[in-house]
């Protein structure tokens, strides 16, 4: 029972996300795999950063964990992420978000 954790801190997060969403959007003409595992680090990212189990990332995105590293590993090249660490004391995952101006820049249109 101690090892079990609430639903009440996803559900705010969720709902902070859906406020507030990240601007963390795949550009166009990247795959869909792309596309939903930046789908599902906005989920879990706040002011810019984000951390999450890499179990969770890989059922989440439908993907094995190495391929959960590689998908990031684009993200990072396609400069939608500035970084990403693996913790593996934890088996977490934390990225950080570009820079705003960054950000905007490398997106046109915006």
């Amino acid at each position: 029972m101690q090892t079990q954790t609430s639903g009440r801190g996803a559900r705010a997060r969720a709902a902070h996300w859906a406020l507030r969403p990240v601007p963390l959007v795949a550009p166009r003409g990247m795959s869909p795999v792309v596309q939903l595992t930046a789908l599902v680090l906005a989920a879990h990212t706040s002011d810019s950063v984000g951390s999450a189990d890499l179990d969770v990332l890989a059922r989440l995105g439908g993907q094995s964990p190495q391929q959960v590293e590689d998908l990031l590993d684009q993200l990072v090249r396609c400069r939608l992420l500035a970084a990403w660490h693996h913790l593996r004391e934890h088996d977490e995952i934390s990225w950080r978000l570009p820079e705003r101006d960054t950000l905007s820049s490398a997106t046109p249109g915006r």
